[in-house]
This record gives C-alpha cells, structure tokens and sequence, in this order.
C-alpha cells in the first residue's frame, strides 16, 4: 500500500496539484511460462515531484485495454479517491 492510500485511509486530507495515470507492465511466470500483464499506476504531482499514489497490477493480459482505460481516466481527470472503485468498475463490466 502507498503511504498515500494509507493517509487516505487515515483520513489525512492532501492532495497534489495534478494527476496522471499510466500503464505498468509486470512479467508473471506460470509452469516455466512468463506471461506480460498490465495495470495502471496513478501517479500525482507533488511540488514537482511525481509520486505514485495508488496502483493496480494485472488488469488485462491485453495492453490495449489497458491504455485505453488510462487515457480514459486522464481525459476524464478521474480523482484519485476513485481509482480502486472505477479500475474495479471497468474490469467487472
């Protein structure tokens, strides 16, 4: 968990000046198989310094699901307290 997650959870209310999401790519391995998966990260602007927020690993096998999603979520300047809920969302539908 982020320790911005965990300040949320906490109730500790900051926030960056912006935010931005992207894909991850992370290699999973399966009966000597490796497979690329991808996930979005949300990343926020703080001072200059961009620091991920908040992640989710292994969305889709399909990595254009994937960045369609992010561009979706940067276009719609998704806030950060609903990531979780519309990755889940989107995933689900």
């Amino acid at each position: 968990m982020t320790e911005y997650r965990r300040e949320m959870e906490n109730g500790v209310q900051t926030s960056p000046r912006s935010v931005r999401y992207q894909v991850l790519t992370s290699r999973l391995e399966h009966d000597g198989v490796d497979y690329l998966t991808y996930g979005i990260q949300c990343m926020g602007d703080w001072e200059g310094a961009w620091i991920q927020m908040d992640a989710v690993q292994d969305v889709s096998f399909q990595r254009e699901n994937v960045v369609h999603l992010t561009d979706l979520f940067n276009r719609l300047q998704l806030s950060p307290v609903h990531f979780r809920e519309a990755v889940l969302d989107c995933v689900n539908a």
